[in-house]
């Protein structure tokens, strides 16, 4: 294996050229570089020549999403992609594309099944997902249809995953939560994000926090508030769904501490107003929706900490 990939050795090319062959856009390509390549390769920074091909092997780093190695997962498949796909562009908008099916149909791979190694392949194909949402904010390539069928998965991911694990001993970062959150974060961004759009992302928000049966120690909830906070800070923002929730909460916290306290009732308030005190921190100094959104939660966290 050459350590500065200069350019494919014949039989690299050969393989290469198979690869594209038989692989189909909804299909991850069994990878066919062993470790010691893909680290040789993070030690150049993912650089490669001009005239060298990078979609066979993006989509080789696609399939490395789901391993269970920490460093080859997350320091290489990861960082690869998100090198060529947003550092340092290599992709054009077709393979763009195309890793957006592949990563799509990933990311739904056992979803709504109990704790498993499949968390690593879903997660880590929804971070990269939000990496191409965040590509498309800087240079366009999305649709109308296609972002809304994004905001679809991370509403869907953000209702079925059951594996809710942050760091995992021995294999690190499962963090779905935290990715889909990430996803969010870039959606909430765009220009193609409707009216209803924005009030589907915070009703899934809500009902993650409500139905996690967990209080998020990883990172999570402050993840979340990231992605409220680019819905907030739309010129077009819809305080509504905010103010919604809000209201909500207020009563489902006004009811825990009404009679015997229960702490199963206690636990989604607790992991709510975690998060929307990420979200208060965030807004602090904006005007516009974002301050009325602000002024709202301020009125809800008066009564309910």
């Amino acid at each position: 294996m050459l350590r500065h990939l200069q350019r494919f050795s014949p039989a690299c090319a050969l393989a290469v050229a198979a690869l594209l062959w038989n692989t189909g856009w909804g299909e991850t390509p069994a990878p066919s570089h062993d470790p010691a390549f893909w680290n040789a390769l993070r030690t150049d920074r993912f650089k490669l020549p001009s005239d060298q091909p990078v979609m066979p092997l993006a989509l080789e780093a696609a399939a490395l999403l789901g391993s269970t190695d920490p460093e080859l997962r997350d320091a290489v498949a990861y960082e690869a992609l998100a090198t060529w796909i947003y550092q340092d562009p290599r992709l054009d908008p077709a393979e763009l594309e195309q890793l957006r099916v592949l990563l799509t149909a990933n990311a739904r791979q056992g979803l709504g099944e109990p704790e498993g190694d499949g968390l690593f392949m879903r997660s880590f194909s929804i971070l990269v997902l939000s990496v191409l949402a965040a590509e498309d904010l800087k240079k366009p390539y999305l649709d109308a249809q296609r972002f809304g069928s994004l905001v679809d998965l991370g509403i869907e991911e953000l209702d079925r995953e059951r594996d809710l694990r942050g760091y995992v001993s021995g294999k690190g970062w499962g963090h779905a939560t935290a990715h889909c959150a990430d996803l969010m974060k870039f959606l909430s961004r765009s220009h193609w994000l409707q009216r209803d759009q924005q009030a589907r992302i915070v009703n899934a928000i809500e009902a993650r926090l409500r139905s996690a049966g967990r209080v998020f120690v990883w990172g999570e909830d402050a993840r979340l508030a990231a992605a409220l906070t680019s819905l907030a800070r739309r010129p077009d923002a819809d305080p509504a769904p905010f103010e919604a929730w809000f209201n909500r909460l207020r009563e489902e916290h006004d009811a825990v501490w009404a009679g015997s306290f229960d702490p199963v009732r206690y636990v989604p308030v607790r992991a709510q107003l975690n998060t929307l005190a990420a979200l208060e921190a965030n807004l602090e100094p904006d005007t516009g929706p974002a301050a009325t959104i602000r002024g709202a939660l301020r009125s809800l966290r008066a009564t309910a900490q």
